[in-house]
């Protein structure tokens, strides 16, 4: 009877060593091969998972509030459901070269491909703008002081700054 037993616990062990390999890793890394899809209600991308592997259409997942278009190139870090390799999401990403670097403890930062961030420090927001202009669509309120040229010899408050009062009325088209 122990030796049946013995025969037949081996037997599972076997079959499910064979499951487990054929299951395969539950993640892998990887790479995207071309610009995101971004026309559907999920974003997807190609991802190139090793030399030989190649897999189409892979969902992308971001946090709520939170999206992007990652850069062809970008890493991948890639999940797949019940270990099946056909059933990949793509749960976080990031690029080597864009990355944002020197945060501090507590930092968090939102960034492109072309420099822009707004970046949350200890010391206060901070944001810039890439070389480009900010477009704000809407009304703009603002509580405390307004500064142009901050730090510089054009510094101007716009709550102090006055201008002189013109004497002759200005003439239409000048």
């Amino acid at each position: 009877m122990s030796s049946m037993l013995e025969a037949r616990v081996a037997m599972l062990e076997r079959q499910l060593a064979a499951m487990m390999q054929r299951r395969g890793t539950p993640f892998a890394l990887a790479r995207s091969t071309m610009a995101v899809n971004d026309t559907g209600p999920v974003q997807t991308v190609q991802l190139q998972l090793d030399p030989l592997s190649t897999r189409d259409n892979v969902p992308m997942l971001y946090g709520y509030g939170v999206t992007g278009s990652p850069p062809i190139s970008a890493d991948f870090h890639v999940a797949f459901l019940d270990g099946d390799r056909a059933k990949a999401v793509a749960i976080a990403n990031g690029h080597q070269t864009y990355r944002l670097r020197g945060l501090g403890p507590g930092d968090a930062a939102l960034y492109d491909s072309r420099g822009a961030h707004v970046w949350l420090t200890s010391a206060g927001p901070s944001v810039y703008c890439g070389g480009q202009p900010m477009t704000i669509t809407g009304d703009l309120h603002v509580t405390g002081a307004v500064i142009a040229g901050y730090g510089g010899a054009d510094q101007v408050a716009v709550q102090t700054h006055k201008h002189a009062t013109i004497a002759v009325a200005p003439t239409a088209g000048t």
